[in-house]
């Protein structure tokens, strides 16, 4: 028997826990500011600064600019890669047919030459380009064609450090990547058995086999399979890419087509580092997760989402998919932007319910999480009609949350952009669209709206999507994971289904970004501000003993410094986090920022 004491005791105690409880659900409604957008930024018009080479006026400051000549046929995919690497890094670039036409100018010479191909350093270019190494110059050769001309000319061979060519073509089971190129660590990129492990392999297998003389460092290697009979040392297996260190600079070589995509921008870099005492860089400093398409608002496709899941579209998302993503975002500690599709089909007469418009927006908030507008969809008789519906769909629930992040189809981009104005576009500063090498990583669309390009399908991950995402990072300090819910939601194969893409989704996400977990977790407006303080900046560095000073026009922007042996002793103006051995994060808080390193150890 429980005393009228007690039994009063414990009904207070309920009372107060009762209280309590829902006193602190009132609290976090009232401070909820849900309906506000917290990182949005007003539109300016500022793509009017962005940096470009041909157009910058010099300063004192930054007067001395370094240049890159590229020699090849300036429309190959390789020329755009590097004359966007070059725009990132604040590089001219100069573009010629042949190395000795460069002669003529050698009084000023380039800090990197970059070859098309092997066909460029042939008789006379091959002596222009051997000068010019003497004189401290990097060259690059983009992509080893031809293996059968290389073997008949021993000076290039030499040139290039190439001992033997053991076979003009040999067919590799995968392909080692080693530290001190890329940041991120070595990586083996070989299938095994599994067959999700066999979708991701679609590097390129099928390559000549060069063997490498004394002097050179190799930063990427073929692997071979040991079955195959031949009984090779590591040192001999095929060379993909390599250094030939030679008196007074180096020759880097590269084969395959690494070089003929946004695999370049990291790849340069780091060959800049390679073949450099330290190298200084600007970088971004943004890791983006964008959920698009999701949530939903119209219980479209009902059909087959009772066949699947037994449960409405709306229901799905709510019930299903939210609370696996917010178990993801914790455990990767990244910041979600959700891409809002209030229907997809314009013409089935089923409209959205906006009564899960206050509660996703309120999870959000709790979240850290931003939304932004999809601009995807099934059916419409026209995009401004799709506009005009969605608008309409927000006003009528008297919404004041401002959308200043849109997804959209790279196809649509100038569509949109025409109708940037409209009443539901005119916040929108920033796009993104799926990845393709159409569009750079990073750019301005227009003087007010800039492009933030996905790096990365987080569903279909491919051994060559992360080598990708790993120069981009190196180069960037960027990254846009996208997960498309399109295709959960009409779905046309047996594997659009959730608990498959979030398996995929989870795993590759926990996996092949933790070694980036230096940069900083954004939303899409959040790495706006820094992308359009990184395409606006200009900068110049120089070195005085052990001291390196860094002059930059932007306060609070972003560079990466990768040294040989030698760790940060003290920073003034700015400060620093180290991103692995040789490699720190440093963030200009001031206009000038001095670093003075101290010898660790010396590289030989």
């Amino acid at each position: 028997m429980v005393s009228k004491r007690k039994y009063f005791s414990i009904v207070i105690m309920m009372l107060v826990l009762l209280f309590l409880f829902q006193f602190s659900v009132v609290m976090r409604d009232q401070q909820n500011a849900y309906d506000t957008n917290s990182y949005f930024s007003p539109k300016a018009a500022d793509g009017k600064n962005e940096w470009k080479a041909s157009a910058q006026e010099g300063t004192e400051a930054f007067e001395k600019r370094k240049k890159i000549v590229f020699i090849g046929d300036e429309s190959c995919d390789m020329a755009v890669a590097v004359s966007r690497w070059c725009t990132y890094a604040k590089r001219e670039i100069c573009f010629e047919k042949s190395a000795s036409d460069l002669k003529e100018r050698a009084e000023e010479l380039p800090e990197m030459i970059i070859l098309e191909s092997e066909k460029r350093a042939i008789g006379n270019d091959l002596k222009a380009l051997k000068k010019m190494e003497s004189q401290g110059v990097i060259v690059v050769f983009g992509c080893l064609e031809n293996p059968e001309l290389i073997q008949a000319i021993p000076k290039l061979m030499d040139f290039l450090g190439i001992k033997k060519v053991a076979a003009n073509e040999s067919t590799l089971t995968g392909v080692k990547l080693f530290d001190g190129l890329l940041l991120g660590g070595s990586v083996v990129y070989e299938a095994g058995k599994e067959e999700d492990e066999k979708e991701r392999q679609d590097l390129q297998l099928k390559v000549p086999w060069y063997q490498l003389g004394s002097g050179t460092t190799t930063y990427m290697m073929g692997l071979l399979n040991e079955s195959s009979g031949e009984n090779v040392r590591n040192e001999e297996l095929p060379s993909l890419i390599w250094r030939n260190g030679l008196n007074n600079s180096s020759v880097f070589a590269v084969v395959g087509d690494y070089m003929k995509d946004s695999t370049a921008l990291g790849l340069l870099d780091g060959m800049l580092a390679e073949g450099s005492e330290y190298t200084l860089y600007p970088v971004v400093n943004a890791q983006n997760l964008s959920m698009v398409n999701f949530p939903v608002f119209a219980d479209e496709n009902n059909e087959e989402m009772q066949k699947l899941y037994s449960q409405s579209m709306t229901g799905i998302a709510r019930d299903i998919m939210w609370s696996s993503l917010i178990s993801i975002v914790e455990k990767s500690g990244r910041k979600m932007t959700c891409f809002i599709q209030p229907q997809a089909d314009y013409e089935d007469s089923i409209e959205p319910d906006a009564q899960n418009l206050k509660f996703y927006l309120q999870q959000m908030k709790e979240q850290n999480a931003e939304a932004g507008l999809s601009l995807q969809y099934q059916n419409t008789a026209s995009f401004e009609e799709k506009l005009k519906k969605d608008d309409e769909f927000f006003q009528n629930e008297n919404s004041s949350y401002i959308y200043g992040t849109a997804f959209t189809e790279a196809k649509n981009i100038n569509s949109v952009l025409q109708l940037e104005n409209t009443e539901l576009l005119k916040n929108v500063s920033t796009l993104i669209c799926e990845y393709t090498e159409e569009k750079p990583v990073l750019s301005y669309c227009s003087d007010f709206v800039t492009l933030q390009s996905v790096t990365s399908d987080g569903m279909n991950y491919t051994y060559s999507d992360d080598i990708r995402m790993r120069s981009i990072q190196s180069a960037l300090g960027y990254t846009n994971v996208m997960l498309n819910m399109y295709d959960i939601f009409w779905p046309q194969k047996d594997t659009d289904r959730w608990e498959i893409m979030q398996k995929r989704f989870s795993s590759n996400l926990l996996t092949y970004w933790k070694e980036f977990s230096c940069f900083a977790s954004t939303t899409l407006s959040e790495s706006n501000t820094r992308t359009r303080t990184f395409l606006n900046l200009d900068y110049s560095e120089q070195r005085e003993e052990n001291k390196i000073i860094l002059q930059t026009s932007l306060a609070g922007s972003w560079f990466i410094l990768r040294t040989h042996g030698e760790e940060i002793a003290d920073i003034q103006g700015g400060s620093q986090i180290k991103i692995q051995e040789d490699a720190y994060l440093i963030c200009a808080e001031d206009t000038t920022v001095e670093i003075k390193l101290q010898e660790r150890w010396r590289k030989k």
